[in-house]
């Protein structure tokens, strides 16, 4: 309505590995994406003070870890609507019961493609050890976003597992500095913006979605 640009700071939009499975997807290796996987587990790592404090941060590993990959999976998508949310959440480990909070979320969404993608996400969880990875499956080739880019397909009649000779890793660096050039250019250039404010108003209606269900 005031004719300024906002700007929604989803970081792994910028991430390297991401530009590298955009490339792919251009190219046509995925085919059509219908199921994603995105997990973002802490086996001990639930924050104190206001950011683990449900009624100051809205939420607990969903609307703070979660919102990352459900953006990234979203974006690689092609940005579909949401049709559908199921959630769960649990508050079972209590390793700081002064404070109010989700210590693990699961969700499920269904997009208006037919794409559904499953979420995990926790602080504190029972597992050997943390885990952050994005899953991506395609009708012709499939990823692993985790420590480096893995890709899978078939080549020649043989099933392919490839993992790209140059570094492919979701490491931070240079993360924030694309991102806040990006800004720069959008406001300097008039360079369409990456992650404008509806594609963060979607989001938070999937995390509101998963809450109430």
């Amino acid at each position: 309505r005031n004719g300024k640009l906002l700007m929604i700071g989803f970081v792994r939009r910028f991430g390297s590995d991401t530009a590298m499975v955009q490339d792919f997807i251009d190219q046509g290796f995925f085919g059509d994406f219908y199921y994603a996987k995105a997990t973002y587990l802490r086996r001990n790592g639930n924050p104190g003070g206001w950011f683990g404090d449900k009624k100051r941060s809205g939420g607990g590993p969903l609307i703070d870890l979660g919102v990352h990959v459900i953006d990234l999976v979203r974006y690689l998508m092609g940005n579909p609507k949401p049709v559908s949310v199921y959630g769960a959440t649990f508050q079972k480990l209590l390793n700081r019961p002064n404070i109010k909070k989700e210590d693990l979320a699961s969700v499920m969404i269904r997009f208006d493609n037919g794409a559904v993608l499953s979420v995990e996400a926790s602080f504190s969880l029972n597992i050997k050890t943390d885990e952050g990875k994005v899953q991506l499956f395609g009708t012709k080739g499939g990823a692993k976003l985790e420590s480096d880019l893995e890709l899978y397909g078939e080549m020649g009649g043989y099933m392919t597992n490839t993992t790209l000779a140059s570094g492919s890793g979701s490491d931070f660096n240079g993360l924030f500095e694309r991102e806040m050039n990006h800004f720069v250019s959008c406001v300097l250039d008039g360079t369409p913006c990456r992650a404008p404010a509806e594609d963060g108003v979607t989001l938070m209606r999937i995390l509101e979605s998963a809450y109430e269900s």
